[in-house]
């Protein structure tokens, strides 16, 4: 596989939005931790990405609005089985013609992870939404307390979340 330079964020985002007002950060004052308490090796590890990923055959994310909703996609997913809605610079980066999904939703190697052994398994469903959003208030107060239902009904240890 080829290797490709690394993404330079901010000034992607800044031409493709050359109009938009300067972004203002989320500063958060306190961070809650919740330390491991047993390895990850024996822990059931969530997959969580903003990159708007989902399978051919769900309702595509709507990358132009703020869009609030997820998407589940089973772990034992075929990657050729998937689509990138989200409009960012790891969707329009290609290897050979194809889209390096793992690099936005890195599915097949968290299966690694689980076959051998690292982490103890991988909960399915893995869990999408679109990063693309300026409603930070209902993305809190709204789609962040489904998602963390969906968790804590599969008595998930812990979560790798990737921020795109």
């Amino acid at each position: 596989m080829a290797r490709r330079p690394p993404v330079e964020y901010v000034p992607w985002t800044l031409r493709r939005y050359p109009d938009a007002p300067p972004y203002r950060w989320t500063v958060n004052e306190t961070a809650p931790l919740t330390p491991l308490t047993k390895p990850l090796s024996e822990c059931r590890v969530a997959l969580i990405t903003s990159g708007g990923v989902h399978l051919k055959d769900q309702v595509p994310f709507d990358p132009e609005k703020n869009d609030l909703t997820y998407r589940e996609i089973p772990k034992d997913v075929k990657v050729s089985e998937l689509l990138i809605s989200h409009h960012s610079q790891y969707a329009e980066r290609t290897v050979d013609g194809q889209y390096d999904l793992n690099s936005v939703a890195p599915i097949e190697r968290f299966v690694e992870l689980e076959r051998s052994g690292y982490i103890g398994e991988l909960f399915s469903p893995v869990i999408s939404f679109m990063g693309r959003c300026f409603k930070r208030t209902e993305l809190q107060t709204e789609l962040a307390p489904q998602i963390l239902q969906l968790l804590q009904a599969g008595k998930v240890d812990a979560v790798f979340m990737v921020p795109v």
